[in-house]
């Protein structure tokens, strides 16, 4: 029960922006989920894409490498990037996705981990920077809504999170969410997500206290994100992200049907994507996406400059297991798309 937990909370450090926080599921049945409807009413569902697999060919095969990195690592095209130089600015449009998972169960475990006298009082306490959250805590489960809430400058949260299943000590969180939320990040379009997941996260303690080098494990069945004009879905998926002193490495599994794919491929790290803290785009690993028919493309990551031939694509069109094309793109290319 949420009651108990928040007798025993207060000590753990809350870890602020530079960490690129991380997130969350449905709670249903210790692991099941929902897609895109709202945790607590408001905007409508999210409508899902096609989610007929898609023939994978040389003339599809960049935008099916893009809509496959896209939930695990995408969100970077909306910075200017300045002489294909990376930025520090950059660290934080990337991994748009876990970067908003992440943000919602801080804002959330901030306010379920505070000292609470009373259980059960809808209670509205102001951001650290402007808007503020509204909590509902009723002993066993929490619905928090964000109202504008910035707790980071550069950063704001609008919509709600219900967290069930909360369990914390000072070097790991846990907990299964349901969410609706809106994030916002200055220079960077707004990013809807909607759907359910599950955290599991586990931080290395010196002297006592938590530090950034944290591992978080998310897992679930259906989540739903939109920016702009494009919609994606993924499904049945288990996202690793840890970070490690300026080191970020990230393993992702799931399907995804996006509209702008207008289909679906299912998706597989073979080999890690490893990423700076201070870049927007990895510096190596591998992904495959296969779609209809076995046909997949290998996508391989060279460097993280922004230009240039950085990324390797390679294309089995007819799933025989050999390659019919390879071609180099820019991650301006695939970040375009």
């Amino acid at each position: 029960m949420l009651s108990k937990f928040n007798a025993a909370r207060g000590s753990i450090p809350y870890r602020q922006v530079a960490a690129l926080l991380f997130a969350f599921l449905w709670g249903c049945g210790g692991g099941g989920g929902g897609g895109g409807g709202s945790a607590g009413g408001g905007p409508a569902p999210l409508t899902q894409p096609p989610s007929t697999p898609v023939a994978v060919t040389a003339a599809n095969a960049n935008q099916v490498a893009a809509t496959a990195l896209e939930p695990a690592i995408g969100g970077a095209e909306a910075l200017d990037v300045v002489l294909g130089v990376e930025t520090t600015a950059a660290q934080k449009s990337s991994r748009a996705v876990t970067h908003t998972l992440r943000a919602v169960a801080r804002d959330t475990k901030k306010r379920l981990s505070a000292p609470r006298t009373v259980v059960g009082v809808v209670t509205t306490e102001p951001c650290a920077v402007s808007g503020s959250v509204t909590v509902d805590d009723n002993g066993t489960s929490a619905t928090v809504t964000f109202n504008a809430c910035t707790e980071v400058a550069g950063e704001t949260l609008s919509g709600s999170a219900s967290a069930t299943g909360i369990v914390e000590t000072a070097s790991s969180f846990a907990a299964n969410f349901a969410l609706d939320v809106t994030f916002t990040e200055t220079g960077v379009a707004p990013l809807r997500v909607a759907g359910g997941f599950s955290i599991s996260e586990t931080c290395a303690v010196v002297s006592g206290i938590a530090t950034n080098d944290c591992t978080g494990n998310f897992t679930g069945t259906s989540l739903g994100a939109v920016r702009g004009n494009e919609t994606w879905f993924i499904t049945n998926f288990t996202i690793m992200e840890a970070q490690l002193g300026a080191i970020i490495t990230t393993t992702a599994n799931f399907t995804v049907s996006s509209s702008a794919l207008n289909g679906l491929v299912t998706v597989v790290t073979s080999t890690p994507l490893v990423t700076l803290t201070t870049a927007q785009h990895p510096f190596t690993g591998v992904v495959v996406a296969t779609g209809s028919g076995g046909s997949k493309v290998v996508v391989t990551v060279l460097n993280s400059n922004p230009t240039g031939n950085s990324v390797q694509i390679q294309v089995d069109a007819d799933g025989n297991n050999a390659f019919e094309s390879t071609t180099f793109v820019s991650w301006s290319t695939l970040d375009a798309l």
